[in-house]
């Protein structure tokens, strides 16, 4: 329990040690100099925080440096505050800063501190100064501010004046106001139009500005010169020391805010827009423009009124600096007129452009149709090329000018003359280049003509008219059978023409084309097999012509070979085959060739075969044995083969039967047959010489309607069997001896035969001989 109250105790010391402390650092400094004396008075020289400080108490005794004293006060009494002002070290000092000053300070406060005015105290110089400044109470006054804090202001001449201030303030005391740009500050006479204005307590001032400055001058926070002077006294803590007092300078409180009002000052401006042409008002402007400043009026460009556009004489502006007074300027005008020229297509009525211009009434005005508008390639024709003018008056213009191009465009592109009979026309196809520069819907479509005429020298042999609208890019002609004769040529030229130029545009250079015609040639082409190796035949089937290109002849060709016929001997037989090779330059759709063989009447041997004979001549048709024919690049190629048709030979008899009549198994067929191939056989007991032979077309060939004969010798030079009036036994093929019929080989069988072939002669010799194609080669060998 001891030992706790010793802590407090200790503790408590400590809290009241710090809290001494601490009151001393907050307490005035108190510094003591020493005695002052002067004569018979002695005062103590103090500082109070630095600053001269003055016993008041002059009967009490003097506190020495560091003396306990309480924060000073201000202690209100304008006698003392005039003593400090004009006192010792004072910021109005009137006796100096002697000791006597010193003295005679610190006397005259504890004159009016203690109402202590010993006599004796006049002896001390500057004394009874500063009681006559006490009894005045005339240390200068801290009250400072303006006479009037919101300034009106006034027009005086060109320039706008405020109200006129007074600096309410000791005369000692000053303020110093800085100079608005544009503004000036009169004090007492004195102008300042830059940098700051100082204006005494007392004095009166005004601001002037120009007529357009709109701006207030507003002062604030402005602090007089003066510092403010109060009076402090300091009580010791021992009341039985001296109280000290010191005059402390703070500085001044701002002045009252100052706001002085400007505005610009305005003046009428009237703005009048009127027509030169009868003076009339077309528009009034009323502004209101500050005095002195800048104006600047310009008339309107354009001026619209009641949807009329006028457009001023001059673009001339109306500027300068706005007096005191009101002003009018005027501004003239024409009125402007709109000429709108319009192009137009004549054809179907659309705009292809327009132009507008304006002009001013009264002038003129002239317009021709222009020579550079197109549609598309096509350059538009004026319709007219009358020039259209006339003087702009009151009212827009409207121009119309009329065009057109041709409707369409067109040329020869090909011609194409094919070969056919003459008695039927030669067929011709023409190709045309053609584009609508117009709709097919407009009207001139229909009304326009072009006329294409096919020509023979002079003479038109062929027309066809159509309108713009109807002509084909392809069409057919004739050329009719009038005047033609068969494998004949002509040239033809087909024409463009019976049109309007300005209807139907031709392409340059493709108004006309020319080929040539040839109709068929109807020949009968012969050759000779012992002249000739071949049969070689070309004639034109078509011609063609392009624009700007040489003609084109197109053939139809046909090749036969030729082989002669080997002389031969009654009873045998000859093939034919005929191999031809047929083309066409343009195609060919008939390629049904049709052969026959043309042989005398005493070549045909007189069995079952049957012939078709007139004037002493069989015909005997080929068979088409082979057929290839293809088409490429529009040209037909055809290879066949035709021969002779098959035939079948009867053993024993020798008779001779077709196919068909074997295929029909034909009644009169006995024996066993041996094919006899693709050949036409003599007859067995024909007379030898020479003959003729023809292999001829019996259907016209190809376009141009041709046939072919083709000629052949047949030399019989020799008999197959030989007797007694053959005049060529030596070349005979079969020698026939007399034989006994029941004994034929008395000498016994020939070498080489078989008991087959002495069984096969008994049987044909129990028959009897026929004439016929009797082959006997199996049976006798030949020499």
């Amino acid at each position: 329990m001891k030992i706790c109250k010793k802590i407090f105790i200790a503790l408590l010391v400590i809290l009241l040690n710090f809290n001494t402390v601490m009151a001393l650092e907050g307490s005035p400094k108190i510094e003591y100099f020493g005695k002052v004396k002067y004569s018979y008075y002695t005062v103590g020289k103090f500082k109070v925080d630095g600053q001269w400080a003055f016993c008041v108490d002059h009967e009490k005794p003097t506190p020495p440096t560091g003396s306990s004293y309480k924060d000073g006060y201000i202690y209100k009494n304008e006698s003392i505050r005039a003593i400090l002002y004009y006192g010792f070290d004072g910021a109005g000092n009137a006796i100096g800063n002697s000791d006597a000053s010193l003295v005679a300070t610190s006397l005259a406060l504890d004159s009016i501190m203690n109402n202590n005015h010993s006599s004796g105290r006049n002896t001390v110089p500057g004394y009874s100064v500063l009681m006559e400044h006490a009894r005045n109470q005339d240390a200068p006054s801290m009250v400072a501010g303006f006479s009037k804090n919101n300034v009106d202001s006034n027009v005086s001449g060109n320039k706008q004046i405020s109200e006129t201030i007074t600096f309410n303030a000791d005369y000692r005391n000053s303020i110093n106001l800085p100079v608005n740009s544009g503004t000036t500050i009169v004090v007492d006479g004195n102008s300042y139009t830059s940098g700051v204005a100082t204006i005494k307590g007392g004095q009166s001032f005004y601001v002037t500005a120009p007529l357009d400055y709109t701006n207030d001058v507003v002062y604030e926070n402005i602090k007089p010169n003066l510092k403010i002077s109060n009076p402090m006294i300091y009580m010791p803590t021992n009341s039985n020391l001296q109280r000290l007092s010191k005059d402390l300078d703070s500085d001044p409180a701002p002045a009252q805010r100052l706001s002085i009002d400007f505005k610009a000052r305005k003046r009428n401006v009237t703005v009048l827009h009127k027509d030169r042409h009868d003076g009339s008002l077309l528009l009034q402007e009323n502004n209101e423009q500050d005095i002195g400043s800048n104006y600047s009026y310009s008339p309107k460009n354009p001026l619209n009124k009641d949807g009329r556009t006028y457009i001023p004489e001059s673009t001339n502006s109306q500027t300068g600096n706005m007096p005191n007074e009101d002003l009018t300027f005027t501004f003239w005008y024409n009125l402007q007129r709109n000429i709108t020229v319009q192009h137009i297509d004549a054809r179907d009525g659309s705009l292809i452009t327009q132009e507008t211009e304006k002009k001013l009434r009264g002038q003129d005005y002239s317009y021709s149709p222009r020579t550079d508008l197109k549609k598309g390639n096509s350059t538009y024709r004026p319709i007219s090329n009358e020039v259209q003018s006339g003087k702009v008056g009151n009212d827009d213009i409207t121009i119309k000018f009329y065009y057109d191009v041709p409707l369409i465009q067109t040329g020869l592109k090909k011609i194409q003359i094919y070969t056919d009979l003459a008695s039927k026309g030669l067929p011709v196809k023409v190709e045309l280049d053609k584009k609508f520069i117009y709709d097919e819907s407009v009207a001139d479509m229909t009304k326009e003509k072009v006329k294409l005429s096919l020509y023979d020298g002079n003479n038109a042999v062929a027309t066809k008219e159509y309108t713009a609208k109807t002509l084909p890019e392809k069409f057919d002609m004739n050329i009719p059978s009038t005047n033609l004769t068969k494998d004949s040529k002509k040239a033809y030229t087909l024409k463009i023409e019976g049109y309007n130029k300005n209807a139907v545009d031709v392409i340059p250079n493709a108004d006309s084309l020319t080929t040539d015609g040839y109709s068929a040639s109807q020949k009968t082409i012969k050759v000779d097999s012992s002249k000739e190796k071949q049969l070689d035949y070309k004639a034109v089937v078509m011609t063609e012509r392009e624009v700007g290109k040489s003609m084109n002849v197109y053939y139809e060709t046909l090749n036969i070979p030729l082989e002669k016929i080997k002389k031969m001997r009654t009873g045998y037989g000859f093939k034919m085959p005929i191999d031809l090779t047929y083309t066409n330059g343009i195609g060919a759709s008939d390629l049904d060739f049709k052969l026959a063989m043309k042989v005398p009447d005493k070549l045909v041997d007189k069995s079952y075969i049957e012939y078709e004979s007139k004037d002493n001549t069989s015909t005997v048709n080929l068979e088409k044995t082979h057929n290839d024919s293809s088409t490429n690049n529009n040209t037909t190629t055809s290879k066949q083969k035709f021969e002779l048709q098959h035939v079948n030979v009867e053993k024993r008899t020798g008779h001779l039967f077709s196919s068909e009549q074997v295929k029909n198994k034909d009644e009169r067929i006995k024996y066993d047959l041996i094919s006899g191939d693709r050949k036409f056989y003599l007859p067995i007991w024909g007379r030898i010489g020479d003959y003729k032979v023809k292999v001829e077309s019996t259907k016209e060939i190809g376009v141009n309607r041709f046939n072919v004969e083709l000629d052949y010798d047949v030399n019989v030079y020799a008999h197959m069997y030989a007797h007694m009036d053959s005049e060529t036994i030596s070349d005979d093929a079969i020698i026939l001896e007399p034989i006994n019929a029941d004994d034929p080989f008395p000498n016994g069988t020939p070498k080489g035969w078989s008991n087959e072939d002495v069984k096969a002669l008994k049987e044909m010799l129990g028959e009897k001989l026929n004439k016929g194609n009797l082959s006997m080669d199996k049976l006798i060998p030949k020499k």
